[in-house]
C-alpha cells in the first residue's frame, strides 16, 4: 500500500552565511549601544561637576556670613602641576585676628575643606567662564591671578599656587572686593589638559556651565554653544 501521507522533512539550520549576517548585526548594535552609554557617562561626569561647584560656592556663602568676612571658592591655576590644574578646589575664608580687647591685629587666608578634584576630564574654563558673563548686563567676573591661599597636599613649589576665585563678602554677596558688578559664571567643559597648558582642549562640545548671581543663588546656562563656535 503507498502511503500518501506527506513525511515532514528534518528541520532546516542556518547556513554559515545566515549566522555570519546575524553576528555583524548584532556587533554593530552591541557597539552603537556602548557609544551611547560612553557619551552619557561623559556628559554625566560634567554633570557631577557642576554639582560640586554649585555645592562649594554655597559653602563659600555660609562661610563669609558666618565669620563676617570674606570667603572664595578657588580653583588651583598652576600648568605645571597637571593632576591639580583647573581640576582642584578649595574653600577660604579670610580669618580675622583679634588681640584681647577685640582689636584686629591682621588677617590671613584659611582653607576650610581638604579640597574637591572635578570628576576625571572635566576642567574649569577660565576664558569661556569670562565670555559667558561678558553676555550678561552688570555681571562680573571671576577673580585671577590670587595667590594668598595655601592649598593642602602637592608638592612644595604649588602649596600655594596661583588660582582663580569666586569671592563672596561678610553679607553673602558675590562680589570681589573694590569691583562694583557682582555675580559671575562658572563653566566647565570636557576635555584634554597637558603639562603646561593654561586652558582646556573641549572634546566635542562638551561644554556647561551656571551663573552665581549677586545673592548667592545659581542658575544653569541654557546655551553654551556660543562658547565652542
Amino acid at each position: 500500500m503507498r502511503n500518501y501521507f506527506h513525511q515532514p522533512s528534518a528541520p532546516r539550520g542556518f547556513t554559515l552565511i545566515e549566522l555570519l549576517v546575524v553576528v555583524g548585526i548584532m556587533a554593530a548594535m552591541l557597539s552603537v549601544a556602548a557609544i551611547g552609554i560612553q557619551n552619557v557617562d561623559q556628559g554625566q561626569a560634567t554633570v557631577s561637576g557642576l554639582a560640586q561647584a554649585q555645592s562649594l560656592m554655597d559653602e563659600a556663602r555660609n562661610l563669609a556670613i558666618s565669620h563676617g568676612t570674606r570667603a572664595r571658592l578657588c580653583i588651583h591655576a598652576e600648568p605645571n602641576e597637571e593632576d591639580r590644574n583647573l581640576r582642584f578646589m578649595v574653600v577660604a575664608f579670610e580669618r580675622i585676628e583679634r588681640d584681647g580687647s577685640g582689636q584686629e591685629t591682621g588677617r590671613s587666608w584659611r582653607v576650610n575643606s581638604r579640597g574637591t578634584s572635578l570628576p576625571s576630564k572635566v576642567y574649569f574654563h577660565p576664558s569661556f567662564s569670562q565670555a559667558a558673563s561678558a553676555r550678561i548686563s552688570g555681571l562680573g567676573s571671576h577673580g585671577t591671578n590670587g595667590s594668598e591661599v595655601r592649598f593642602p597636599g602637592g608638592n612644595n613649589s604649588t602649596r600655594q599656587p596661583n588660582y582663580f576665585y569666586y569671592e563672596f563678602n561678610s553679607e553673602g554677596v558675590a562680589s570681589e572686593q573694590g569691583v562694583d558688578e557682582s555675580g559671575a559664571a562658572f563653566v566647565l567643559c570636557r576635555g584634554s589638559l597637558t603639562t603646561g597648558d593654561s586652558e582646556p582642549r573641549v572634546i566635542g562640545n562638551d561644554v556647561d556651565g551656571f551663573v552665581v548671581w549677586r545673592n548667592g543663588r545659581t542658575s544653569p546656562i541654557r546655551d553654551t554653544q556660543f562658547l565652542t563656535r
